[in-house]
């Protein structure tokens, strides 16, 4: 009866198995990685007063212009490239700048670019096991706010 039992357990665990190893593989979708700008931080540390941060976002709200530094969550790509979108708002009148900069794993700078808020960009040199970082000067009094920034996969 011993046997028996040990051979019941055998054969569903072969068969548990082998429609594990049946069922296909399902491939993966692309999806934009977006990270709210409320992830951003102040550049200077001495300007930490400066940045306010809202439900919506990052916004400078000393008189001068301040610069912000975010994340850019990402999957990890082949490369060489990658594209992404910098979101936010700008009553300024005058273009607000952020530089795109993409880092390896040890810190060595790989490329870099820079867009207009909100704005497009593409790196054209990423690392599988890399970073990438989002740098924006806000104009004073409010005038701009990095609502976030996104992997854009294609």
């Amino acid at each position: 009866m011993n046997a028996n039992a040990s051979l019941l357990g055998l054969s569903l665990a072969a068969g548990l198995l082998g429609a594990l190893c049946a069922t296909p593989a399902r491939a993966a979708t692309a999806q934009n990685i977006n990270l709210q700008g409320s992830a951003c931080r102040n550049y200077n540390a001495s300007e930490a007063l400066d940045i306010d941060y809202l439900t919506s976002g990052a916004r400078n709200i000393n008189a001068s212009a301040r610069s912000v530094i975010c994340p850019v969550a990402r999957h990890p790509v082949t490369g060489p490239g990658q594209n992404f979108f910098v979101d936010g708002s700008n009553t300024s009148g005058s273009p607000v700048y952020c530089g795109l900069y993409a880092y390896d794993y040890n810190g060595t700078l790989l490329s870099s670019t820079s867009t207009t808020l909100p704005g497009y960009a593409s790196l054209p040199t990423v690392s599988y096991w890399g970073y990438v970082s989002v740098l924006c000067t806000l104009p004073g009094g409010g005038a701009a706010v990095v609502y976030g920034a996104s992997a854009i996969d294609n």
